[in-house]
């Protein structure tokens, strides 16, 4: 019997199956309500600027409770319609905090008379909610997506990861992962979505937590009469990136799976390596 052709072993890999149709629903809902992610404002006053610059003219500004509807991120800017239609951008980095300035005392001209008139109360001028703010500048650009590429091990086997990530809120991700595994018995292909939490943990660094669902498909290297076995797979991990420059960072993962077998469940570690660069889904 004649041995399978790479070609042959990668459809067998990626062919549809009940589970690979689960993933790629799962990976549907993920993005459909990543892109109708709407948002209720708890601020008493938050400011809708024309467009994403700290000097540009604000158009709106909504009250505690009203909800907005979010589109895009543009570095710390979020573009979002509000009131219906309405379209404008939404500060969402950290507020600066106004510095008091100590007002120096003024001494008394000798040549002025006491009065008994009371001192006038002290008018001060209305707080406004800062559109932008500077020092942001120094901090990791943020975008609305990217792709990262990974190296690692999966269970003491070679492993080439590829991923691709949508942001729907500041600190939540939607991620989509296409995995191969090479074996010498047989090869992995693996496809699932995760949902990923992210949390600064300095300047330049972030911790992250995931945790998804997929399927793994198993493909005998050279085996007569063999087929391919396609299982569901469950995984979750921790890991964490430290950014470089031009919206790239460095990424460390681990991550166990636990596979659906007939035979009764079985567990993979893995731990990779790579590289993301973040895109910006809505400019392309």
């Amino acid at each position: 019997m004649k041995s399978k052709s790479a070609l042959e072993k990668i459809y067998h890999a990626f062919c549809p199956t009940r589970y690979s149709l689960l993933v790629l629903i799962w990976l549907i809902l993920l993005v459909g309500s990543a892109a109708a992610q709407r948002v209720i404002l708890k601020d008493a006053a938050t400011p809708i600027a024309e467009q994403p610059t700290p000097q540009s003219r604000v158009i709106a500004v909504l009250a505690k409770g009203d909800s907005v509807r979010v589109l895009k991120f543009n570095g710390v800017w979020a573009q979002v319609v509000f009131r219906g239609k309405q379209k404008g951008w939404m500060y969402v980095g950290r507020k600066a905090a106004a510095a008091k300035t100590p007002t120096p005392a003024t001494a008394p001209s000798p040549s002025a008379k006491p009065t008994n008139t009371a001192p006038a109360e002290e008018i001060k001028p209305v707080e406004q909610t800062p559109i932008g703010n500077p020092a942001m500048t120094t901090t990791p650009p943020v975008t609305d997506g990217g792709i990262s590429f990974h190296l690692g091990s999966f269970s003491q086997q070679f492993t080439y990861v590829g991923k691709f990530y949508y942001r729907t809120l500041p600190t939540l991700y939607v991620e989509g992962t296409f995995q191969y595994v090479a074996g010498n018995v047989a090869s992995n292909y693996l496809m699932y979505g995760n949902a990923k939490y992210v949390r600064p943990l300095g300047r330049r660094i972030e911790g992250t937590l995931t945790a998804g669902v997929g399927v793994i498909n198993t493909v005998p290297v050279s085996a007569a009469g063999s087929r391919s076995v396609s299982n569901m797979v469950f995984n979750y991990g921790l890991g964490v990136q430290r950014y470089l420059k031009n919206s790239n960072w460095l990424r460390a993962d681990l991550r166990e799976y636990t596979a659906l077998r007939q035979k009764g469940l079985t567990n993979f570690f893995e731990f990779s390596v790579g590289i993301a660069i973040g895109i910006s889904w809505s400019k392309i």
